[in-house]
């Protein structure tokens, strides 16, 4: 005898996962954020974040997430870190 599949379940299943691919993803920062803060000076990015600190608001019109600037300053140390060190050891 045939079996009798549910349509109605499948339907449900594969709109719930669409909507789960559709939906923004709270994961990091989009590549468009990223670019934008590797494109900025140091200097930008502490005036920045200091703007964000003392003033509770941004300096900027496209409004870059507080953890991505953090992200991007602390990155940057840790590779000055990481290079001074290597000179300083170059002397040895």
């Amino acid at each position: 005898m045939a079996k009798v599949y549910d349509l109605a379940e499948y339907r449900k299943k594969k709109e719930l996962e669409k909507l789960e691919e559709e939906a923004p993803s709270e994961e990091g920062p989009t590549a468009d954020e990223l670019a934008t803060v590797m494109m900025m000076s140091s200097d930008e990015l502490f005036v920045e974040l200091l703007a964000r600190v003392e003033y509770g608001e941004s300096l900027r019109e496209d409004l870059l997430s507080t953890s991505t600037l953090i992200a991007e300053l602390t990155n940057r140390a840790l590779h000055m870190e990481l290079l001074c060190e290597m000179a300083a050891n170059l002397g040895e």
